[in-house]
């Protein structure tokens, strides 16, 4: 009940940002399958304070929030709602040089998804890409359909096997409504990457367009190879060069 971290996190930035900048700090219980619950967050505006002072200082943990960065991207119960989602990519064995990396992503839940058009509860599912492949055969992985409610939980694993060169791939995961007709319609969704705009060649990429937590759990990921990251992300709408309901 009283962790100990004693470490030492690093971030470059000019001195000039600093003052601009916003300190999240959330705290997490973790287990080993990646089905971790949020315990509280700190957030602590950098703007007036000392970073010559080392003394420590406490500070309460508080119910989630959108944190600064998100402002914007309709997450929270006044826009499209919050999916809850983990990641991990399983390096590749080194000794086997054309065996390429696992992605796993747990789509775990959403939170305060509107009521649909006729103000009822809504059927939902999330369907899920690996840009910039989509049309491909295999690209799409979808979850099962929850049943009315707007606080739908899937807790369903999908995973794509030997891939690489993450940095310039984008996860995209779409929240749809469906009625018993078979009829579905985007809700919003997320697409977790660096936020460059670009491909790796330096084509300009509109799926290449994450930005607040999409950035930042990606590239968290990235960074803790072989171990979950989860985060809430808020849900906004997505700029498609096709947008159409393809189940």
């Amino acid at each position: 009940l009283n962790p100990v971290f004693d470490e030492i996190l690093k971030f470059g930035l000019p001195s000039s940002e600093v003052g601009r900048r916003t300190m999240w700090v959330s705290v997490w219980h973790s287990d080993m399958f990646g089905r971790n619950d949020f315990l509280g967050e700190v957030l602590l505006p950098l703007a007036g304070q000392s970073m010559e002072d080392p003394t420590s200082k406490w500070f309460t943990l508080q119910d989630r929030s959108d944190s600064p960065e998100d402002e914007g991207m309709g997450g929270g119960a006044g826009g499209k709602g919050d999916l809850i989602l983990a990641l991990k990519y399983v390096a590749a064995d080194r000794k086997d040089k054309k065996k390429r990396g696992t992605l796993v992503c747990i789509v775990k839940e959403a939170k305060n998804i509107p009521f649909n058009k006729n103000n009822t509860l809504p059927d939902t599912f999330c369907k899920c890409y690996l840009l910039p492949e989509r049309h491909a055969r295999g690209a799409k992985q979808k979850t099962s359909v929850c049943r009315r409610t707007t606080a739908p939980r899937w807790e369903t694993t999908l995973a794509w096997e030997d891939v690489a060169s993450l940095e310039s791939r984008s996860l995209e995961i779409t929240l749809w409504e469906t009625d018993r007709l078979g009829h579905s319609e985007e809700m919003g969704g997320v697409r977790l990457n660096l936020g460059t705009g670009r491909t790796a060649g330096g084509v300009s990429a509109n799926w290449m367009d994450a930005m607040g937590r999409e950035v930042s759990i990606w590239q968290q990921m990235l960074d803790r190879q072989n171990f979950w990251v989860e985060a809430s992300i808020p849900l906004r709408t997505l700029t498609h060069e096709t947008n159409r309901a393809d189940k």
